[in-house]
């Protein structure tokens, strides 16, 4: 059974999205793991806090590596975005994990991050099957897309109740343009945390990309023509230091304009720290136009990125 919970994100509470999703949304049939009949019993509806153990990650990246390769069949050249998508994650994985351990998360701490990166993008696999884009306004908001497939499969109910939500909350938000007030303490810690590890990889996903010549990220996430102009509008929300809208987009310039204003969401000091030491700013505004504005933007950036990673955690 499906529904589409897009409509629901701007009128209703994160946690009243969630409890609605999993009171309409059943499972489907589970892609099989070969488990012992005591831990199959467990993931089929363990309701008591169980601490997340490194077993249980385990099994998980199991369990989503078989479910991405359910996907490798798609005709064509169908395949690339999805095996994208899923680098995509690993890297995620290791990026949260890291930034995680700056932080002095705990080990259960660490885990459930992980898991959260884990599944983030889940929701990417049956959006690229169904729409051929991952352009979320011309199809689906993917994550929404990825808390169904969760909530379908059951993949989480080995986890208390809490490690569940945190999870579900943070893949529910990771791609919001801004995070609610309605997150406990916790879930706001981990969907912080989820945002900047997802956004160090898409830079350099990207960056890597336009230093190769090609344009796959970008086109996938509609068309983006490719032009010497840029949108003067996001040049001046960068210098007043504002996340530009994606509805202001209108070639590849503007994309990575867009890619730079990133930097004003970013949540830890950590975070832009190593933004700085990948040089990603220099690289991304070394594919825009030579002008004096581009470099006025560059100069902006990375005095803010310098002075946010000279703060405390």
């Amino acid at each position: 059974m499906q529904i589409y919970l897009g409509n629901l994100r701007h009128d209703i509470s994160s946690k009243r999205m969630l409890e609605l999703g999993r009171q309409v949304l059943f499972p489907t049939q589970l892609i099989p793991l070969p488990l012992d009949q005591g831990r199959e019993d467990k993931l089929r509806g363990c309701l008591d806090y169980i601490t997340m153990k490194q077993t249980e990650l385990d099994y998980l990246k199991g369990w989503f590596k078989q479910y991405v390769a359910s996907y490798y069949d798609l005709p064509g050249d169908g395949v690339k975005p999805i095996l994208l998508k899923e680098k995509h994650t690993e890297r995620t994985c290791k990026e949260i994990v890291r930034l995680g351990r700056e932080l002095d998360l705990s080990e259960g701490d660490l885990l459930l991050a992980e898991t959260a990166a884990l599944f983030h993008d889940i929701g990417r696999f049956p959006q690229w099957k169904n729409y051929a884009t991952f352009n979320d306004s011309a199809s689906e908001d993917h994550a929404l897309l990825g808390l169904e497939v969760i909530f379908q499969h059951k993949i989480l109910t080995s986890l208390g109740a809490e490690d569940r939500e945190l999870i579900e909350m943070a893949i529910l938000h990771h791609n919001s343009r801004k995070l609610p007030l309605d997150l406990s303490q916790r879930q706001d810690l981990f969907s912080r945390l989820l945002r900047d590890a997802d956004k160090l990889d898409i830079w350099s996903l990207v960056i890597n990309e336009l230093e190769g010549c090609g344009n796959l990220v970008e086109t996938l996430a509609g068309i983006i023509p490719i032009s010497n102009s840029i949108n003067h509008n996001i040049v001046t929300e960068l210098m007043e230091r504002k996340v530009p809208d994606f509805s202001s987009v209108r070639n590849r310039n503007d994309m990575i304009l867009l890619r730079l204003g990133w930097v004003f969401d970013l949540n830890f000091p950590v975070t832009c720290g190593k933004v700085l030491e990948r040089r990603y700013i220099e690289r991304l505004c070394g594919n825009l136009p030579a002008l004096k504005e581009i470099e006025d933007v560059e100069k902006s950036i990375i005095s803010f990125l310098n002075n946010r990673a000279k703060e405390q955690s």
